[in-house]
């Protein structure tokens, strides 16, 4: 008889009380990482790492600053940041999961549109996120089932039809590797966690996201959908983030919006 395997770890749970703590530790983490950031700002050089995404001794640092901060406070949470960490195999508990400068490019060259993304999983569930645009002073969160916030007021996403007023925003490549009849303007404004938020306040319509891995979206989807939107495949379908947790790219297109929308844009674009 082939030995049974060990049953999993039951999801540790965390109170009304002790997600709105851990909430106002989220904020103020993610404010003072976006402080240190920027004093690396339009001077950082950056390097190709590994998977040809740049880095940056700005990115090194406010991870550490992050991991760092997360450790003295959460001893027992894990941590998953895009610099290198090792992905955490025990991921039943509390899992922080970090992009310490998204948008490196702009970042780089003194451009507006980066930030700090932070997110918290539990059991593999996105649970709350942040992300705090420093040049902007915007700070957005969220916790799953909502509310969403920008600076501590209600947002919302749109969902009136798209037409020639709606805003898209894409990733670099988009027109490279699709067709679109999208009747509004389309832009692309380099951060991913940006893109995301600004799909959240209601400032676009959508937002298409490629090449990403879970760090880039995990804050941002929550925050997303605490705000009315979600996030979906171009096909429709859910995106399981807890699956990305490895570290590995996400493998498929994705498409931010609102509920009322997704099928009209992902309706205008074709791939090439």
């Amino acid at each position: 008889m082939p030995p049974k395997k060990p049953l999993a770890a039951a999801p540790a749970k965390i109170s009304a009380q002790e997600l709105q703590g851990i909430l106002g530790f989220a904020k103020g983490l993610t404010r003072a990482a976006g402080t240190l950031a920027m004093s690396y700002f339009g001077r950082a050089s950056p390097t190709l790492r590994f998977d040809h995404d740049l880095v940056t001794e700005a990115d090194l640092a406010v991870q550490d600053f992050i991991r760092n901060e997360v450790r003295q406070n959460y001893p027992d949470h894990q941590f998953l940041g895009e610099e290198g960490d090792d992905v955490p195999q025990d991921r039943s508990g509390p899992l922080w999961v970090v992009d310490p400068v998204d948008g490196t490019a702009s970042f780089c060259v003194g451009l507006p549109v980066w930030g700090v993304s932070i997110a918290l999983f539990l059991g593999e569930r996105p649970l709350l996120g942040t992300v705090f645009l420093p040049v902007t002073g915007e700070l957005y969160s969220g916790v799953a089932g909502g509310p969403a916030q920008l600076n501590d007021r209600p947002i919302r996403v749109r969902n009136e039809p798209i037409d020639d007023e709606s805003l898209l925003l894409t990733y670099s490549r988009f027109h490279s590797d699709f067709a679109t009849s999208f009747p509004g303007k389309i832009r692309s404004l380099g951060s991913t966690a940006a893109h995301m938020v600004y799909v959240a306040r209601g400032a676009a319509s959508g937002a298409v996201l490629g090449n990403v891995h879970v760090w880039d979206v995990a804050a941002g989807a929550v925050i997303l959908e605490a705000a009315g939107g979600m996030l979906r495949d171009l096909d429709g379908k859910k995106v399981s983030l807890a699956e990305s947790l490895t570290g590995e790219r996400i493998g498929r297109i994705l498409l931010a919006s609102g509920r009322n929308q997704h099928e009209d844009i992902a309706g205008s674009i074709r791939r090439r």
